[in-house]
């Protein structure tokens, strides 16, 4: 049960607060499918990865209330974090040094297949 000293010294909640987080998170969720079509190139995932960071943050912070919580919570957080993005970069810098795949021939850009006549050099009937 809790005392009313004890009740007293937490936070009070506003639903404001989570009504603006959930626009902001609708307004990224967005953002995200906008720029998913887009085809940016190489630029993607780092844009990508920017705003699920940033949707993440906002959920810890505010719906899992890391903001009220104690340090020792903080540090396994970002422990934890520390260590995921460890793995994403090594797994990012292991696949950005892997030699280029070949591209399957339904591929939509980036390749010869998708030159008009659909033909690689070496696939094109011989002219005789």
């Amino acid at each position: 049960m809790i005392s009313g000293q004890e009740h007293s010294s937490q936070h009070p909640h506003s639903a404001t607060s989570y009504v603006v987080v959930y626009v902001l998170l609708l307004i990224f969720t967005a953002t995200t499918y906008i720029t998913g079509t887009l085809h940016l190139g190489k630029y993607a995932i780092f844009i990508a990865l920017g705003i699920a960071a940033t949707k993440s943050s906002l959920v810890v912070i505010f719906f899992m209330h890391l903001r009220e919580a104690s340090a020792a919570t903080r540090l396994v957080l970002a422990i934890s974090l520390f260590f995921v993005s460890l793995l994403i970069t090594l797994a990012v810098s292991d696949v950005a040094t892997r030699f280029k795949l070949a591209t399957p021939a339904g591929a939509p850009f980036g390749t010869e297949r998708s030159q008009p006549d659909g033909l690689l050099e070496n696939e094109r009937p011989t002219q005789e």
